[in-house]
């Protein structure tokens, strides 16, 4: 794909990688702007579901007009048939790497994530996309001067949006049915984990609280060993209050957070900026001035992967020190298997 023009963005590298497809550095061959193409790989373009689910994210990306959400400039197919879109390039880290080098955050800096998450959230509901399945992994932090402590956040992945009531004429191909569940176990909404099709705004909302819970506990409100567990948590047991993990903050932002995680949709949170109001009306000091640090300055961008379910990878040393120790607790057997028989005590 180096230097191929894809659309009208030639391909300058390769940035990224996911199980259904490559990311790339790109540049408009007039204008020489930067994109990212995200080019869905050969086996997956024949599948009508992952295709559907791949031109998702473009459509339900151009159907919102927002700041907080990334661009897309076009999308199709190449000659040889794979699909491809390409959009924004971000330069900054997912949510995901920024608490894993910060722990639990500040309660103001939290405030500010989410708040700028609600605004993007309340564009996209407006005109009908349901994201159905927000996490850390999917909310991109990026470098701005002109927001608060130098964050813009951007929400990522729209691969699996519904889309109601056809908004600018976006309507997907293929409806999902009754017993597909489509999210992350830990942040996903109790009507997603019962597979009702009837997932609306309120879904989103859900993953909200549990994603603001997190970031004020260094978890997601409900934790064990498989993700059938979580989902069975999610809709059986009560949410634990945010004073069982992280004391001393306003009783404001508890309520908050509890009435965004209530099981039932009518009881929850009714729409981002109804949460987004409430938020601003917690008792938090501003942020403090000066830019927050973010990883060093790159170029990173979502993997092209519709999966329902991400797969985590261990890093690679972990395989290889399994395989040496294992080799080496082998070999001892085998030395005192050896020595045994022939009578003779191994030294020390």
């Amino acid at each position: 794909m180096i230097g191929r023009v894809v659309g009208k963005y030639k391909i300058r590298d390769q940035i990224g990688e996911g199980g259904m497809g490559v990311v790339y550095r790109a540049e408009h061959v007039v204008l020489g702007s930067p994109a990212a193409v995200k080019v869905l790989l050969p086996q997956f373009t024949k599948d009508p579901v992952v295709l559907d689910r791949f031109f998702t994210e473009a459509k339900a990306a151009s159907a919102i007009r927002h700041v907080g959400i990334t661009d897309v400039f076009d999308y199709g197919r190449l000659p040889g048939d794979q699909a491809f879109i390409a959009m924004e390039l971000l330069r900054g880290e997912d949510l995901t790497s920024f608490l894993a080098r910060h722990g639990t955050l500040d309660p103001s800096l939290a405030a500010e994530i989410v708040s700028q998450l609600l605004n993007a959230l309340n564009a996209a509901h407006v005109v009908g996309v349901v994201h159905r399945d927000l996490k850390p992994d999917n909310i991109f932090l990026v470098r701005d001067s002109g927001a608060p402590g130098g964050i813009r956040v951007k929400v990522l992945d729209f691969g699996i949006a519904k889309l109601i009531g056809d908004p600018h004429g976006v309507k997907p191909k293929r409806q999902t049915k009754g017993d597909t569940i489509l999210g992350t176990p830990s942040y996903m909404a109790p009507e997603q984990c019962r597979g009702g099709v009837d997932i609306d705004a309120r879904a989103d909302l859900y993953a909200v609280g549990c994603i603001l819970f997190e970031l004020l506990t260094g978890r997601p409100p409900f934790v064990a060993e498989g993700q059938g567990e979580i989902m069975a948590m999610h809709i059986y047991e009560p949410a634990p209050r945010l004073s069982q993990y992280a004391r001393s903050l306003p009783p404001e932002l508890e309520a908050l957070i509890a009435k965004m995680l209530t099981k039932a949709p009518d009881d929850r949170t009714p729409s981002a900026a109804w949460a987004l109001a409430a938020l601003e009306r917690v008792p938090l000091p501003p942020l403090a001035p000066g830019e927050i640090p973010l990883a060093a300055p790159g170029a990173v961008q979502a993997p092209a992967d519709p999966e329902d379910v991400p797969r985590e990878k261990l890093p690679r040393w972990i395989p290889i020190a399994v395989i040496v120790v294992a080799l080496a607790i082998a070999g001892l057997a085998i030395y005192l298997i050896g020595s045994s028989s022939t009578g003779i005590t191994p030294k020390p």
